[in-house]
């Protein structure tokens, strides 16, 4: 079937995500002859415009594992600006490791929700946010063949397909499948759960310079132009903590650095991806 354009969309904090998109997008690209749109929807601005696609576009969807889910402040922006004409449509999820669960389900429910046939998905591991010891490497070369090899696989069922209709949809992404379990509950070290949804960055002054990169990577827009509070929602994405060039931004909350030390204990053997094509 002929396809115009693939359009890259993607939500991601600490960059890793972003990465693993555009590296099957290039791909993608690169075996359709067509070219590639990035459209980030990380921070608030990128999130103020519906979105939709005809039979002849390739929406890819790429977001990041939160609490085994779809990252639950962007659900329901994803369900109301996502919409297509029965376009192909490819869902890839990234998890820090641990396990992806239901996120790329949620994803794909997404997608067929808005109206777009899901033709191919993939979850891989990546460093984890909240730790560099959780997916240290991630990806490593191994999974980023396995990335170009998904994309490979998908463009050769395209090119032999006359319509999306004809595509065939892998057995796990069909809407009839599709099974969305309860969000994870994170535990502590002690195996008690983690309570830490009100824990929010902290600021070392004297490591502080003020430049502000915190408040314009904050993908809720939550920090304040004072830089010192946090009056919005704090997904815990560790955006800010990530692109601070001085290591100003910390978390202090002990049930959430327990919950770490927990992830560190325990996920950091090498997780397996998963691809369904």
């Amino acid at each position: 079937m002929k396809i115009d354009r693939i359009v890259n969309i993607y939500f991601s904090p600490t960059g890793a995500t972003a990465g693993v998109g555009r590296m099957f997008c290039a791909r993608l690209g690169e075996k359709l002859c067509v070219p590639v749109e990035d459209v980030d929807i990380t921070l608030p601005s990128g999130r103020r415009v519906s979105r939709r696609f005809g039979a002849e576009d390739l929406p890819v969807l790429a977001v990041p594992t939160y609490a085994g889910r779809v990252p639950n402040k962007l659900e329901p922006f994803l369900r109301e600006m996502f919409r297509a004409d029965g376009s192909p449509c490819c869902v890839l999820v990234t998890f820090g490791n641990r396990a992806f669960d239901s996120s790329l389900a949620e994803l794909a429910d997404i997608a067929w929700a808005g109206g777009a046939r899901v033709v191919a998905g993939g979850a891989f591991s990546v460093r984890h946010a909240f730790s560099d010891l959780v997916g240290q490497g991630r990806p490593t070369e191994k999974d980023r063949a396995l990335i170009i090899s998904l994309a490979d696989r998908t463009a050769q069922k395209i090119q032999a397909a006359v319509s999306a209709s004809e595509i065939q949809v892998p057995a796990e992404l069909t809407q009839e499948n599709l099974q969305i379990g309860p969000y994870y509950v994170p535990l502590m070290e002690n195996g008690e759960r983690a309570m830490f949804l009100k824990a929010k960055p902290k600021v070392d002054p004297e490591r502080c310079t003020g430049c502000g990169t915190c408040v314009r990577r904050c993908p809720m827009g939550a920090i304040d132009q004072d830089i010192v509070n946090v009056p919005g929602t704090c997904i815990k994405c560790q955006a800010c903590i990530r692109a601070c060039p001085a290591g100003a931004r910390y978390f202090d909350d002990e049930a959430f650095l327990s919950h770490v030390r927990m992830l560190e204990k325990n996920f950091t053997e090498p997780a397996e991806n998963k691809i369904y094509i």
